[in-house]
């Protein structure tokens, strides 16, 4: 995107299973510069009902390196924490960086490692953001496949500051069932608005809708706010 924070930041209410997955509303957009810190809450809202927030620190160790963290949770029904996550990343253009996506389920005694390819591409008012990652299990019980999975989110900045996005989440299922028959083929897509203000608060408002297996009841809300401080 345009802006030098995070896309935005929302990880799948109705996904934990998948947790390292490139998720609705993504949260790796550019990489935020040089002693940059970033700060992005997020909350989504299912109609279980169920309400998941996120909170996201990301800092700029240089130009091209950046760290991020996360923290999810489950506030209703009952308390939770449900994820850790730690992202170390470089990017070796403006444009394009790789990841290395890992997160944690509290009380597993295993994580999902996972490579990433980040692309943020412009033409005009036009927007591309692509994320590709494979997140296999490590640890525990052992080795799993685990799932390829992408993020393509193209946006339309009608303002400078504002812009209506679609993003389109497709992942594929990769573990060994030992033959027994499962759908290994997972898509989504995430209409949305989002807005800046002084280049320093940013907002944006998304509602994720599954494509395959549709359910009206599995569609949710979510919501985040973004803010950074420092630099250089």
């Amino acid at each position: 995107m345009r802006r030098s924070l995070p896309l935005a930041a929302l990880v799948l209410a109705l996904g934990w299973s998948a947790p390292a997955a490139a998720s609705p509303l993504n949260p790796w957009g550019a990489h935020v510069g040089k002693g940059v810190f970033a700060l992005t809450p997020f909350v989504f809202v299912d109609q279980t009902p169920g309400v998941y927030p996120l909170l996201y620190g990301q800092y700029g160790v240089s130009d091209k390196f950046e760290i991020l963290g996360g923290v999810g949770a489950t506030v209703v029904p009952g308390f939770s924490f449900d994820s850790i996550e730690l992202m170390p990343r470089y990017f070796f253009s403006e444009s394009s960086g790789i990841a290395l996506h890992a997160t944690w389920l509290p009380g597993d005694d295993g994580l999902t490692l996972a490579p990433e390819y980040h692309g943020i591409y412009s033409l005009g008012p036009i927007e591309l953001t692509t994320n590709v990652g494979w997140a296999p299990y490590v640890g525990g019980s052992g080795f799993s496949a685990g799932s390829a999975y992408a993020l393509i989110a193209p946006e339309w900045y009608f303002t400078e500051a504002s812009s209506l996005f679609l993003e389109v989440n497709p992942e594929v299922d990769l573990v060994d069932y030992g033959g027994a028959p499962v759908d290994r083929f997972y898509l989504e897509v995430v209409p949305g608005v989002s807005t800046s203000v002084a280049e320093t608060h940013y907002f944006a408002v998304g509602v994720g809708i599954p494509i395959t297996g549709f359910d009206p009841t599995y569609i949710y809300a979510g919501a985040w706010y973004s803010i950074a401080f420092g630099g250089e």
